[in-house]
């Protein structure tokens, strides 16, 4: 059994690392409406599970205030972001490891001297809106984690999901920088004997990206329906240059 340290987490928010500035936060995950009903012939309560309230946070964090930092980002107290919290189980997140990623709401944005040092509270008071429709699990795996990438990958998987399914996916990714136009996206395959196993995973892909602008950041749903394979790996395509990006597949269950 694998237990994990928080000093392992990494945070980001729409193509931004603010994990450097972060220094707790609160629960992230799911709650299930539970409404208690009952038919009048019924001894007991029974529960029917409902509709799920995705949780993000409290995050807190110091407050820096250079142009690209945390205050600069999120002062405003309202927006919508990509959240993804990374887990690391001993040492920075790798591939196959945990990953909790929602697009919320940001609600508000509080600084506080009263601890010696100044800090801020990031509330995030539900999903947005703009949420993925049709999925109610926001815990997936890392595919690629935060590094450099120059070229197509033609290795074999980074996940192993023991079987194929056909309950879709989410997609998510964070592109912190790029030299040229880039897409992200999702290749699956049922073996995993050599590269020609793997195609595209239809849908999972940020689209083509211009280093103009980014960073950016996705959630990029499949249809509830949608077939994925056994094995799962990252694919980029670069007409010349480097990017640094992660990238992360929550299964459909």
């Amino acid at each position: 059994m694998t237990r994990i340290n928080h000093k392992f987490t990494r945070i980001y928010a729409n193509g931004y690392d603010i994990g450097g500035a972060v220094n707790s936060i609160g629960s992230v995950g799911a709650i299930l409406d539970a409404p208690k009903v009952a038919a009048f012939t019924d001894a007991v309560m029974n529960t029917v599970m409902g509709r799920a309230d995705i949780q993000c946070g409290p995050i807190n964090a110091f407050l820096q205030a250079g142009a690209t930092d945390i205050h600069e980002r999120m002062k405003s107290g309202q927006g919508t972001y990509d959240v993804m919290i990374c887990f690391g189980t001993s040492g920075e997140p790798a591939i196959g490891q945990p990953v909790f990623a929602a697009k919320m709401e940001h609600g508000e944005y509080m600084a506080d001297g009263s601890g010696g040092v100044v800090g801020v509270n990031l509330s995030f008071p539900g999903a947005s809106y703009a949420s993925p429709k049709g999925y109610e699990n926001p815990f997936g795996l890392l595919v690629h984690n935060k590094v450099a990438a120059t070229a197509a990958n033609t290795g074999l998987a980074t996940i192993d999901n023991g079987a194929a399914s056909a309950k879709g996916g989410i997609f998510i990714y964070q592109l912190f920088s790029s030299t040229g136009a880039v897409t992200l996206s999702i290749d699956d395959a049922a073996d995993n004997d050599v590269d020609g196993d793997f195609s595209a995973l239809s849908g999972a892909t940020s689209g083509s990206i211009t280093a103009a602008v980014s960073p950016k950041s996705g959630m990029v749903a499949l249809a509830t329906d949608a077939t994925v394979r056994q094995y799962l790996r990252w694919q980029l395509s670069i007409a010349s240059g480097t990017c640094t990006f992660a990238s992360a597949f929550i299964r459909g269950t």
